[in-house]
């Protein structure tokens, strides 16, 4: 059993945010409890396995044992099969581990790029147990952070289980890790590219998605995690149509 407070936190690169938010439940949970056993301002031992138990799984995120071992024993095989989409301008390299360790310098080229997050991931049934290793590739997004990074706080990350909820949250969170701890400005189709509905048609009409997305994320957020308060206001239009957002929250800052 590992130590979970109210102030146990996850930090990772901005590069994978839209990784996360792409990502199953169980997938996302196991990923958040792993990651939250790691020192982000340092570099894993080479090859360590980290590991989390249905008991730890049902405990942390609220739910009961039986659904903790379901969810633990799916979401370690979609874990495994998920890949990272990092943009050309936001990739990193893997950390040399060895001083006479030569990596490869990268050529000129745009576009994305499909990195694996794991190297193993394996459920042990007589234990209830997942064990997890992470890729080199994985390392640099989640170790040695200094800069152009999210910091979520581990308990409200893993216990909103509505995606919508979880990636405005996260979005949040971004924004709170940036400096802006009040308020942050945004075109409205940059906050749907955030939040990775851009091209849900539903959600064309201003109203429909203030009302459908971001008021039904809003209430689930407030009833879950440290925010108190999370407001939406239209900034600027252009014409008549809405153009630009402020959106503000209060929270309890752990």
């Amino acid at each position: 059993m590992f130590n979970v407070t109210k102030k146990t936190k996850i930090r990772h690169r901005n590069g994978i945010n839209k990784t996360f938010a792409s990502m199953p439940l169980a997938a996302r949970r196991i990923l958040f409890l792993i990651m939250s056993q790691i020192d982000p301002k340092h570099l894993i031992k080479e090859g360590q396995i980290f590991e989390i138990s249905a008991k730890d799984y049902s405990r942390v995120c609220n739910i009961d044992i039986n659904t903790a071992y379901e969810q633990l024993k799916s979401g370690a095989r979609l874990l495994h099969k998920q890949s990272m989409e990092i943009p050309q301008e936001e990739l990193l390299k893997a950390f040399a581990r060895r001083p006479s360790e030569f990596l490869e310098s990268e050529k000129n080229w745009r576009g994305m790029r499909l990195l694996h997050i794991t190297d193993s991931c394996s459920y042990i049934d007589m234990e209830a147990v997942v064990q997890i290793r992470f890729s080199r590739q994985m390392e640099p997004y989640i170790c040695m952070i200094e800069k152009d990074f999210t910091t979520q706080i581990l308990l409200s990350s893993v216990r909103i289980s509505d995606t919508n909820a979880s990636n405005l949250y996260q979005l949040l969170r971004k924004n709170i890790s940036s400096g802006k701890k009040k308020y942050f400005e945004t075109s409205i189709d940059n906050l749907k590219i955030e939040l990775g509905v851009e091209k849900v048609k539903t959600y064309n009409e201003f109203k429909y998605f203030k009302n459908k997305f971001i008021e039904r994320s809003i209430k689930k957020i407030i009833e879950i995690t440290e925010f108190r308060k999370i407001k939406m206001e239209i900034s600027e239009r252009k014409g008549k149509k809405a153009h630009k957002v402020i959106i503000s929250y209060e929270y309890d800052d752990f």
